[in-house]
Formats: C-alpha cells, sequence, structure tokens
C-alpha cells in the first residue's frame, strides 16, 4: 500500500530540490557572464597598455616576440631587478 502523505512530502522535497537547483543554475549562469566580462576588460586594457606604449603599429609577430623576451628576463636570474625596472618605468609613464 502506498502511505499518501509519504508521497506528499516526497512531492515537497523534490520541488524543493528542483527550486534550489534552479537557483544554483542562475547563480552559476551569473558568475560566467562576470567572469567573461573580466576577462573581456583585461583584454581590453592590455590592448590599451600596447597602443600606450607606442607600439599598435607592431605585427603580431613582434609583439609577442617581445613578450616572449621579456618572460624570458622574468625567468632568468636578474628577474627581480628586471620587473623592478619595469616596474618604475612603467609606473613614471602611467603617472604622467
Amino acid at each position: 500500500m502506498y502511505n499518501f502523505l509519504n508521497q506528499n512530502d516526497t512531492a515537497k522535497e523534490l520541488k524543493k530540490v528542483k527550486s534550489s537547483l534552479a537557483y544554483l543554475q542562475r547563480q552559476y549562469a551569473r558568475l560566467k557572464t562576470l567572469d567573461r566580462k573580466q576577462d573581456t576588460r583585461r583584454k581590453i586594457q592590455l590592448g590599451g597598455l600596447v597602443k600606450k606604449a607606442g607600439l599598435d603599429n607592431e605585427t603580431t609577430a613582434v609583439l609577442y616576440g617581445l613578450l616572449l623576451d621579456a618572460q624570458e628576463k622574468l625567468q632568468g636570474d636578474e628577474a627581480e631587478d628586471f620587473r623592478h625596472e619595469w616596474r618604475v618605468k612603467g609606473d613614471l609613464a602611467l603617472n604622467k
């Protein structure tokens, strides 16, 4: 025999679980949208830095080569010296 109250309780619990799932799915979609917007903003900022540095007329290969050189220097023994020098130079240029 079926217990009617038990089925009713189960239906209520299922409704709560579905509601919670829908809420979590909306939150997840919202977070994904925020993450995508932050990523887009960061890429726009990086493009702006390339332009501000006067490198916007260089080819993609040249820009990538410059970045690879910088990345190599930041992996070497003098990484902190380069990082400090570039930070000071960047701070001065950005605060003009």
